[in-house]
């Protein structure tokens, strides 16, 4: 007799229960993060940035303008961010702050914000699942390996950046997509998880792509059934689109000319693709074949890629291409999330195992899965299979979408799984067992992850370094900053927005390549000579230098370029034109303030 845990039922009912219970245990266990949240600390300088943009909102800056005006670079501070992952934390902290104060009301809405985004997707990967004909159990299985994930990181309280609301629209629009009833509202609803995910950032556009290109692969396969739901996607997507281009920072304007947000030709794009696809939607009866459908849907695509780069055509150069060398060795091939395979190759063989291992079998369980399915269940399943397949070329290029194909990986490594304890609970015996116990490990991300450290461990003392740099952006090291008469304080990268969202001084830096011209005449006062990087101090205007000695930053500058400012500032040896401007006298993993003096 089949096991309870697989029969249809209720919301808790038949087994489902456990999802539910699976999904708030992972909460609650990421719930024990709060404590560092309330002693000031954020996981990673988006994350730092993304409250500071939330607070220059709630202080009255327009809604239309994210640059920052305390990052004194040669562009201004000029920032590309959406402002939509700024409302739930805006709101959190209007409301809360007068009971519990400014500084608990951000640790609240930075804790509370990921947790609800992390609960969406649980509940959304459940539905995308069901609707791909995963069993219970396999959505179980896939509930673990995602905790175990690279996709998991983004979901921790204080992960506030965008990356965790655009990983939640994404997976709306696959369960919307996946929806049986093939129905207008279901079209309407990926238009705006679409229309909405790219209007947060472009790292949606793959799936965004691959979103639209299933929803034609449905109508090509099955012709007018299809047609309600492509004609309300194509109407939306020209409705939802305009809308954010109009309301989402920074509104209509010259500064929609770009490729790095969303901006005219994305518009064009959407504008003109969604008339095309309400066009096919109405009239797509004429096309009574396969063959037809595809021939004039690849036309249509044609089109809106024609218009796409008629809009603006350097959207298909080299996004990097301006970044001048000494950036690109100094910051830009440090820049974690922007690694590619090759580059990991070459440096972290560990991650290469736990990221792609994983890809690796999740890919093969997810092409078994299609091969395996139902003719009724296959298309949906090839369509899951696309947007894996997009993931992975993007993680291949730069590994930050091991978010999104950790994610659709877990989607065929639960099914295997599912279908293997399916196997043994339904004949029982050994073997049956043993086969459901080998491939749940194998499956497992842990166990990729687990398999690269053992092969290519880190050495023991590459530890305390790391914990040293870790201890130069902890908070306790700018409260006494905080306390002072503003200033103007040159940092290195890292340094730069921890000091710009813990104090009210101004700074001359920060990661973020709208402002390559301020990140390369910072990283030129650090990697040049303790002379010239003197002079440059005093050419910005800078009045204070903060450093801290065994930043993983600086000790890079220091190994390749050994005579420069930042190797003698690491040996604790201090030009005489910087005056100390603290009480401290520890340089290691302390974070010094000096004064930038004249002689």
């Amino acid at each position: 007799m089949a096991s309870s845990l697989f029969r249809r039922g209720g919301a808790f009912s038949d087994g489902k229960w456990l999802l539910w219970a699976t999904g708030l245990a992972a909460i609650a266990v990421l719930s024990l993060r709060f404590s560092e949240l309330f002693d000031g600390a954020l996981p990673g300088l988006d994350d730092m940035m993304r409250l500071q943009q939330v607070r220059d909102l709630l202080s009255g800056q327009d809604w239309f303008n994210v640059d920052q005006s305390r990052m004194l670079t040669p562009e201004g501070g000029e920032m590309h961010w959406s402002r939509l992952p700024d409302l739930f934390m805006a709101a959190v902290i209007l409301i809360s702050q007068p009971i519990i104060g400014a500084s608990a009301a951000e640790a609240l809405a930075a804790g509370l914000w990921p947790l609800l985004l992390l609960a969406s997707v649980l509940a959304l990967l459940s539905m995308v699942m069901s609707r791909l004909g995963v069993n219970l159990a396999g959505q179980l299985s896939a509930f673990f390996f995602f905790a175990g994930s690279a996709a998991i990181y983004n979901f921790w309280p204080g992960r506030i950046d965008h990356h965790g609301f655009v990983v939640v629209l994404v997976l709306g629009g696959l369960a919307a997509l996946l929806s049986k009833t093939q129905s207008a509202r279901s079209g309407v609803i990926l238009a705006l998880c679409i229309s909405a995910a790219l209007s947060i950032a472009m790292e949606a556009l793959p799936y965004v792509v691959g979103l639209i290109a299933i929803a034609g692969l449905f109508w090509i396969v099955r012709g007018h059934l299809e047609g309600v739901r492509l004609a309300a996607l194509g109407a939306a997507l020209m409705a939802f689109s305009t809308l954010f281009l109009i309301f989402d920072a920074p509104g209509i304007g010259p500064r929609r000319m770009v490729c790095d947000a969303y901006g005219w030709s994305h518009w064009a794009a959407l504008l003109s693709g969604g008339g095309l696809l309400a066009l096919l939607g109405v009239f797509g009866g004429w096309f009574d074949t396969w063959q037809k459908r595809f021939l004039v849907g690849a036309a249509a695509a044609t089109l809106t890629l024609a218009i796409f780069i008629a809009v603006n055509s350097a959207c298909f150069g080299d996004p990097y291409a301006a970044v001048p060398d000494a950036v690109r060795v100094s910051w830009l091939n440090g820049v974690d999330e922007a690694k590619s395979l090759p580059f990991l190759m070459a440096t972290e063989m560990d991650r290469v195992f736990w990221v792609f291992g994983f890809l690796l079998v999740g890919s093969l369980a997810m092409i078994w899965m299609i091969v395996q399915a139902s003719p009724k269940q296959r298309l949906a399943r090839i369509g899951a299979g696309l947007l894996l397949a997009l993931a992975i070329v993007a993680t291949v290029w730069q590994v930050r979408g091991q978010t999104f194909s950790h994610l659709f990986a877990v989607i065929g490594a639960g099914w295997l799984v599912g279908v293997l304890f399916n196997k043994w609970r339904t004949k029982g015996g050994a073997g049956p067992l043993a086969m459901f116990a080998v491939f749940a490990l194998i499956l497992t991300p842990a166990s990729w992850r687990s398999l690269g450290s053992t092969l290519y461990s880190v050495p023991i003392e590459g530890s305390d370094a790391e914990t040293l740099s870790m201890d130069c952006v902890q908070p306790a090291n700018f409260e006494d900053m905080a306390t002072r008469p503003l200033m103007r304080v040159h940092t290195p990268i890292d340094l730069g927005i921890p000091l710009m969202t813990r104090t009210p001084h101004s700074v001359f830096v920060g990661p973020y390549h709208r402002n390559v011209l301020g990140i390369e005449r910072a990283n030129m006062v650090l990697i040049g000579s303790p002379d010239d990087a003197h002079q440059r101090l005093l050419d910005m205007g800078a009045t204070h230098l903060a450093y801290c000695a065994k930043l993983g930053e600086t000790e890079k500058y220091a190994q390749i370029w050994p005579d420069s400012f930042a190797a003698q500032m690491n040996q604790g040896e201090i030009p005489d034109w910087l005056e100390p401007a603290d009480e401290l006298t520890e340089t290691q993993g302390v974070v010094r303030l000096y004064r930038v003096t004249e002689k």
